[in-house]
Protein backbone atom coordinates (compact mmCIF):
# COMPACT_ATOMS: atom_id res chain seq x y z
CA UNK A 1 0.00 0.00 0.00
CA UNK A 2 1.43 3.13 -0.87
CA UNK A 3 1.31 6.52 1.51
CA UNK A 4 -1.85 7.78 -0.40
CA UNK A 5 -3.65 4.87 -0.32
CA UNK A 6 -2.62 4.28 3.39
CA UNK A 7 -4.12 7.73 4.14
CA UNK A 8 -7.36 7.02 2.85
CA UNK A 9 -7.37 3.93 5.08
CA UNK A 10 -10.18 4.14 7.18
CA UNK A 11 -11.62 1.30 10.08
CA UNK A 12 -15.01 0.91 9.39
CA UNK A 13 -17.65 -0.35 11.90
CA UNK A 14 -20.19 -2.21 10.38
CA UNK A 15 -23.59 -3.40 12.29
CA UNK A 16 -25.90 -5.66 10.54
CA UNK A 17 -28.96 -6.61 12.30
CA UNK A 18 -31.31 -9.32 12.00
CA UNK A 19 -34.08 -8.00 9.96
CA UNK A 20 -31.22 -7.88 6.91
CA UNK A 21 -29.61 -11.04 8.29
CA UNK A 22 -32.60 -13.46 8.07
CA UNK A 23 -35.64 -14.22 5.42
CA UNK A 24 -38.44 -11.93 4.99
CA UNK A 25 -41.79 -13.55 6.74
CA UNK A 26 -39.36 -16.62 7.76
CA UNK A 27 -39.09 -16.51 11.27
CA UNK A 28 -35.52 -17.01 12.27
CA UNK A 29 -34.33 -18.73 8.71
CA UNK A 30 -30.78 -16.35 8.24
CA UNK A 31 -30.91 -15.54 4.34
CA UNK A 32 -27.73 -17.74 3.21
CA UNK A 33 -27.78 -15.25 -0.04
CA UNK A 34 -27.54 -12.17 1.70
CA UNK A 35 -24.70 -12.99 4.08
CA UNK A 36 -22.94 -14.17 1.34
CA UNK A 37 -23.55 -10.63 -0.68
CA UNK A 38 -23.09 -8.82 2.69
CA UNK A 39 -19.28 -10.71 2.86
CA UNK A 40 -18.46 -9.71 -0.58
CA UNK A 41 -19.20 -5.94 -0.26
CA UNK A 42 -17.06 -6.39 3.03
CA UNK A 43 -14.87 -8.20 1.50
CA UNK A 44 -13.90 -5.52 -1.26
CA UNK A 45 -13.77 -2.97 1.92
CA UNK A 46 -10.90 -4.85 2.91
CA UNK A 47 -9.46 -5.68 -0.65
CA UNK A 48 -9.69 -1.52 -0.65
CA UNK A 49 -7.32 -1.21 2.42
CA UNK A 50 -9.71 -0.36 4.89
CA UNK A 51 -10.04 -2.11 8.54
CA UNK A 52 -13.67 -3.47 8.86
CA UNK A 53 -15.32 -4.48 12.35
CA UNK A 54 -18.51 -6.35 12.50
CA UNK A 55 -21.06 -5.85 14.84
CA UNK A 56 -23.91 -8.28 14.84
CA UNK A 57 -27.40 -9.45 15.83
CA UNK A 58 -29.44 -12.53 14.50
CA UNK A 59 -28.16 -14.93 17.50
CA UNK A 60 -31.57 -15.29 19.08
CA UNK A 61 -33.51 -15.39 15.50
CA UNK A 62 -31.27 -17.76 14.13
CA UNK A 63 -32.15 -20.23 17.14
CA UNK A 64 -36.37 -19.33 16.79
CA UNK A 65 -36.51 -22.76 14.17
CA UNK A 66 -34.06 -24.56 16.10
CA UNK A 67 -36.51 -24.57 19.47
CA UNK A 68 -39.66 -24.83 17.59
CA UNK A 69 -40.53 -21.45 18.03
CA UNK A 70 -42.45 -18.66 15.22
CA UNK A 71 -41.38 -15.23 17.07
CA UNK A 72 -39.27 -13.82 19.38
CA UNK A 73 -39.63 -14.64 23.07
CA UNK A 74 -40.26 -12.60 26.37
CA UNK A 75 -38.82 -14.52 28.54
CA UNK A 76 -35.01 -14.36 29.80
CA UNK A 77 -34.23 -17.86 29.41
CA UNK A 78 -35.66 -18.23 26.46
CA UNK A 79 -34.15 -14.97 24.54
CA UNK A 80 -30.97 -17.00 26.18
CA UNK A 81 -31.76 -20.41 24.80
CA UNK A 82 -32.11 -19.03 21.08
CA UNK A 83 -29.05 -17.17 21.48
CA UNK A 84 -27.40 -19.73 23.16
CA UNK A 85 -28.16 -22.21 19.82
CA UNK A 86 -28.41 -19.46 17.18
CA UNK A 87 -24.93 -17.89 17.80
CA UNK A 88 -23.30 -21.21 16.25
CA UNK A 89 -25.17 -21.13 13.17
CA UNK A 90 -24.35 -17.71 12.54
CA UNK A 91 -20.84 -17.89 13.09
CA UNK A 92 -20.81 -20.39 10.95
CA UNK A 93 -22.93 -18.79 8.37
CA UNK A 94 -20.57 -15.81 8.40
CA UNK A 95 -17.28 -18.32 8.39
CA UNK A 96 -19.00 -19.81 4.91
CA UNK A 97 -19.19 -16.53 3.66
CA UNK A 98 -15.97 -15.23 4.26
CA UNK A 99 -14.19 -18.18 3.56
CA UNK A 100 -14.85 -17.02 0.10
CA UNK A 101 -12.68 -14.00 -0.19
CA UNK A 102 -9.95 -15.93 2.02
CA UNK A 103 -11.26 -14.27 5.19
CA UNK A 104 -11.85 -15.65 8.81
CA UNK A 105 -14.47 -14.73 11.40
CA UNK A 106 -13.36 -14.02 14.84
CA UNK A 107 -16.06 -13.53 17.94
CA UNK A 108 -16.03 -11.49 20.81
CA UNK A 109 -18.92 -11.49 23.05
CA UNK A 110 -18.96 -8.00 25.02
CA UNK A 111 -21.21 -6.75 27.92
CA UNK A 112 -21.56 -3.75 29.30
CA UNK A 113 -19.02 -4.47 31.97
CA UNK A 114 -16.16 -5.24 29.42
CA UNK A 115 -16.63 -1.65 28.42
CA UNK A 116 -17.47 -0.07 31.43
CA UNK A 117 -14.08 -1.40 33.00
CA UNK A 118 -10.70 -0.09 31.63
CA UNK A 119 -9.00 -2.97 32.29
CA UNK A 120 -11.54 -5.58 30.33
CA UNK A 121 -11.96 -2.25 27.59
CA UNK A 122 -7.80 -2.31 27.10
CA UNK A 123 -8.03 -6.39 26.59
CA UNK A 124 -11.21 -5.93 24.38
CA UNK A 125 -9.53 -3.56 22.50
CA UNK A 126 -6.14 -5.39 22.14
CA UNK A 127 -7.56 -8.37 20.87
CA UNK A 128 -9.58 -6.26 17.96
CA UNK A 129 -6.09 -4.57 17.01
CA UNK A 130 -4.31 -7.50 17.19
CA UNK A 131 -7.05 -9.55 14.47
CA UNK A 132 -7.29 -6.56 12.55
CA UNK A 133 -3.62 -6.60 11.98
CA UNK A 134 -3.76 -9.71 10.64
CA UNK A 135 -5.51 -8.55 7.78
CA UNK A 136 -7.16 -11.51 7.04
CA UNK A 137 -9.54 -11.68 10.11
CA UNK A 138 -12.97 -10.25 10.37
CA UNK A 139 -14.01 -9.35 13.87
Amino acid sequence: MNRAQAMHRRRIVLKFGTGILTRKGAAGLLDGAQVRRLATEVAELMGAGHECILVTSGAVGAGLPVLGLGRRPTELDMIQACAAVGQPRLMSLYERSFAGHGLHVGQLLLTYRDIDSRTRYRNARTTIERLLSTRCVVP
